[in-house]
């Protein structure tokens, strides 16, 4: 996938770092606030004028909660909560047709890390309306790689078999029962 992104984004991405989903919102009067979905982590761009920007960058490890909604009409809102913010990140304004394969590739990149499977709490309400919840408990633990002390490169996060590891997990959920094959097919497009 090519994503048009501002220049402050591409400069704090890794050489090796690939970009899975991004968020963008919609405004008239302000630029456009984005949330961009990585391999490794998460990023949330603010951009001003005059070449000024806002960025917060949370690793998955430090992610304590996501909530996003889902609304009735056109737009929805997402908010993210970490270790080292003194307050959540929230977007709103966020195309309501944009959100939900964004918490899928959010839940689907935080299970590759995870060393036990999450889960995302969903409720359905009227008319389209939707809201997501991902609350970390202190006991989750995360898969860290150690560095390769001979290169200051950061290696590839995704290995090819860890895509086969996860396609077999993913296919294991999927005879047990614990996903339909709408979500099987959705989850294995987005890891391949």
């Amino acid at each position: 996938m090519s994503f048009d992104l501002p220049k402050g984004i591409l400069d704090n991405l890794a050489a090796s770092e690939r970009i899975h989903r991004v968020l963008k919102t919609r405004s008239i009067v302000n630029k456009p606030e984005y949330t961009v979905l990585t391999d490794r982590r998460l990023f949330y761009f603010n951009e001003k004028f005059l070449g000024r920007y806002d960025l917060a960058d949370i690793p998955f490890s430090k992610l304590l909660e996501v909530k996003a909604e889902r609304g009735r009409m056109s737009f929805g809102s997402i908010e993210f909560s970490s270790e080292e913010l003194k307050k959540p990140i929230t977007l709103n304004k966020v195309p309501k047709g944009d959100i939900e394969p964004f918490i899928e590739a959010l839940e689907i990149a935080l299970n590759n890390v995870a060393v036990a499977p999450l889960s995302i709490k969903r409720s359905k309400g009227l008319l389209g309306k939707m809201n997501w919840e991902f609350k970390k408990t202190p006991e989750m633990l995360f898969k860290s790689r150690p560095a390769d002390g001979s290169s200051l490169e950061r290696r590839d996060f995704f290995r090819q078999e860890d895509n086969k590891e996860a396609l077999q997990q993913l296919k294991m959920r999927f005879v047990k029962g614990e996903i339909t094959e709408e979500e099987y097919l959705k989850m294995r497009g987005l890891l391949y």
